[in-house]
């Protein structure tokens, strides 16, 4: 599997994964899965009723993906992507060698039911970056996260979904964001993150 980051604006990226399955064979992989409703308490509580995770896929293909997420050299590539922005080494006053070393990169499919809808939040600050990988066959406004650089909603920026495709954000004072599925069928997609390592 092959990823390309293109830089959007400061801290965000749009993603391009080649992936060796169509939209089709992981549809139907993901659908035969077993999911758990999400008990977060997250940013508006109300909405985590119609989101589902997959943290422990019993598929080898999706076990595959997972793992490229979480053991291949995907970490490097992401923070040597930030670590190019001008401002970004600031920001941490820290090294990419030793942010690598004090960080854990996680990755756990998601499903989406019809009505989810995420307010403009930035993830918590145990968090470096986070990101995800769209598995939907088409660009679907009513499946997009959009970006923004205020909580009020300024300088929107709509991320494309598609086969494969998908973003990563920096986390930082600015980096508003919102999740929804506001089409009549479940989303699916594989969320990830770089956080802090604090065992």
């Amino acid at each position: 599997m092959e990823i390309t980051f293109t830089k959007q604006r400061d801290y965000v990226y749009t993603l391009k994964l080649e992936l060796p399955y169509s939209n089709e064979e992981m549809l139907e992989l993901l659908q035969q899965e077993t999911w758990e409703q999400d008990r977060s308490n997250g940013y508006q509580p109300s909405t985590f009723t119609t989101r589902h995770r997959l943290h422990y896929p019993k598929n080898p293909i999706l076990k595959e993906i997972q793992k490229w997420v979480t053991h291949g050299n995907l970490k490097q590539k992401l923070l040597s992507t930030l670590y190019q922005e001008s401002f970004w080494s600031g920001l941490w006053g820290v090294s990419q060698e030793r942010m690598d070393s004090n960080t854990l990169i996680y990755g756990t499919f998601i499903k989406d039911r019809p009505r989810y809808n995420l307010i403009p939040h930035t993830d918590d600050r145990i968090h470096v970056l986070q990101g995800m990988i769209y598995f939907i066959p088409t660009d679907d406004p009513n499946q997009s996260t959009m970006c923004y650089t205020t909580r009020e909603g300024s300088d929107p920026l709509r991320i494309p979904t598609g086969h494969g495709l998908g973003y990563f954000a920096a986390n930082s004072n600015n980096s508003w964001h919102a999740g929804k599925n506001a089409s009549d069928q479940d989303r699916y997609s594989l969320i990830y993150g770089i956080r802090l390592n604090l065992n």
